[in-house]
């Protein structure tokens, strides 16, 4: 009876330190995707919890979302992409961070829950409380389409930062160069657009 029991209080502990680790809750998927922790695939069901540097890989016709565990922000990650899941704390709140290397991801943050920010190969966007969307083109341009709020975006190796307004997309292209016009529907797939 006594080995019962500290079995059942080491399996309890164990959970609580893995949860400990954990940075976000996995919320949805559908079709092929694939969840990589320490460079190995990690089989999952919808509500696992998510630790930091995780990676989620989506294939075609396929889509994830996941929560990070402070419930300040929701990341939906679209067909065909790759992104990094990561967040420190910081006090009361958590740093949390997404880089997308593949695809397209819609960022949702609640306002004046702690710092976010999407990295992308050519740009850093900070948020404190928007919607947008973040996209990798074929052509490796990273496009930042914003449907509600401000992001403002640090392009890597350059000194100042741009702030792009709700109805703005910024197109960074891989050597810097940029633009910020109005966004139209032709800047979404169908996918995206729903």
């Amino acid at each position: 009876m006594k080995k019962i029991i500290v079995i059942t209080i080491l399996l309890a502990l164990a959970g609580m330190i893995f949860a400990a680790n954990a940075v976000a809750m996995l919320s949805a998927s559908k079709g092929k995707v694939d969840l990589s922790r320490e460079a190995k695939q990690v089989k999952f069901k919808t509500g696992e919890l998510l630790r930091n540097n995780d990676e989620l890989r989506t294939g075609g016709e396929s889509f994830a979302a996941y929560k990070y565990i402070d419930g300040s922000s929701t990341i939906k990650v679209f067909s065909n992409s790759l992104v990094k899941i990561a967040a420190n704390k910081s006090g009361k709140t958590l740093s949390k961070k997404v880089t997308v290397n593949k695809g397209s991801v819609l960022t949702s943050v609640k306002p004046k829950t702690g710092s976010l920010v999407v990295q992308t190969p050519t740009t850093v966007a900070s948020v404190k409380g928007t919607e947008f969307l973040t996209k990798i083109t074929d052509t490796d341009q990273s496009m930042f389409i914003v449907t509600e709020g401000e992001v403002e975006l640090k392009i890597l190796d350059q000194p100042e930062s741009k702030s792009v307004p709700k109805g703005k997309t910024a197109i960074v292209e891989e050597d810097g160069t940029f633009e910020i016009r109005n966004s139209t529907r032709d800047d979404l797939s169908a996918v995206e657009q729903a």
